[in-house]
C-alpha cells in the first residue's frame, strides 16, 4: 500500500512498533543509514512482538543512496516540523512514500530544502511540545494515508 521510511532512528521500540503497524496495515517499512541500535536488539523484537515475520521491510545502509532512489522511484512526502504544510493537506496515492526522520535530528535539512513542496507537518497546539513520539506520528500520518485511499 505505502513504503514507510523511518531515516536513521534511533530508539528501537519506535522502529518496532513502527514495523508492527506496517505489518498491520501491508505496508512496507524502510529502515535507513546509521541506526541507534542493533536490528537484532531485543527490545526492538519485543516492540514488533512476533511479527516481525510477516512485516514487509528492508534495510538500506547508505542513506545518501536511499535519498538518490525516492527522487528516482516513488512520490514522497516529507515528514517535519518545519513545514507549513499540514499532512491533512497532502493527497496521498498508492505506493506512496512516506518519510520520517531521526528522533533527535529529523530529515536532513539540505533534502528538506530541495524538495519542500512535499514537506508537511502534524500540527500542535502547545507550542512548548516540539515534536510527537515517531512511532505515533507514523500511525496518525499513515492512517490518513490509507483513509484518503478507501483503506479504513
Amino acid at each position: 500500500m505505502f513504503n514507510i521510511v523511518l531515516m536513521e532512528p534511533k530508539i528501537p521500540p519506535n522502529t518496532g512498533s513502527t514495523g508492527r503497524l506496517c505489518g498491520a496495515t501491508n505496508c512496507k517499512l524502510h529502515v535507513v543509514g546509521k541506526l541507534g541500535f542493533e536490528l537484532s536488539d531485543k527490545t526492538l523484537k519485543r516492540a514488533g512482538l512476533d511479527y516481525w515475520d510477516n512485516i514487509s521491510w528492508k534495510y538500506y545502509k547508505n542513506i545518501d543512496y536511499y535519498y538518490k532512489k525516492l527522487l528516482k522511484d516513488s512520490n514522497f512526502h516529507l515528514l517535519t516540523t518545519k513545514s507549513p504544510y499540514s499532512y491533512t493537506s497532502k493527497k496521498f496515492r498508492k505506493g506512496d512514500s512516506i518519510v520520517f526522520g531521526s528522533e533527535t535530528k529529523g530529515i536532513d535539512e539540505q533534502f528538506l530544502r530541495a524538495n519542500w513542496e512535499k514537506t508537511c507537518t502534524i500540527p500542535m497546539m502547545n507550542n512548548n511540545i516540539r515534536s510527537l513520539n515517531l512511532a505515533t506520528s507514523v500511525g496518525i500520518v499513515l492512517y490518513e494515508a490509507l483513509r484518503q485511499n478507501g483503506k479504513t
